[in-house]
């Protein structure tokens, strides 16, 4: 069954992804949030999330890569400083998990969003011939 590709190539939606997990580290750091660090990570996980919706699974996990290090290095740590804690931990557990189940849902969208008409059978998949159905006028009843 053809599934539709994806609406941005990986080429242009991990750029984008960089580019929004960079615009949200930014608003988070300039309003003050990173006493709370889970607005963060909402914020990177809406990032990785609008990049599986909308490409590849490639550029969804470098997406969430790269927001777990601007996450763990601005929110977590201090100019861009990595901190490897507990809590980065859970935070990179979250943006991969989030990143999956969103690319789930993708592809199952995408799937539903098929035509019937281009969704045939495998080549390999058996025909089963329709069964016969014997008409009420060809039954005699004596």
């Amino acid at each position: 069954m053809p599934v539709p590709p994806p609406v941005l190539p990986g080429a242009f939606a991990f750029p984008a992804g960089v580019a929004g997990g960079v615009v949200a580290t930014a608003l988070v750091v300039a309003s003050g949030a990173t006493g709370q660090p889970v607005l963060s990570l909402i914020a990177m996980v809406a990032v990785v999330d609008t990049i599986a919706m909308v490409s590849t699974m490639r550029a969804t996990l470098a997406t969430a890569v790269v927001c777990w290090a601007l996450h763990a290095g601005f929110a977590l740590g201090h100019h861009g400083e990595l901190a490897f804690t507990a809590q980065s931990g859970e935070g990179a557990l979250v943006l991969a998990f989030c990143a999956l189940t969103a690319l789930a849902f993708a592809a199952a969208l995408r799937g539903v969003r098929t035509p019937l008409h281009e969704r045939s059978p495998s080549p390999d998949t058996p025909v089963i011939p329709a069964q016969r159905r014997s008409s009420p006028r060809t039954h005699s009843h004596t």
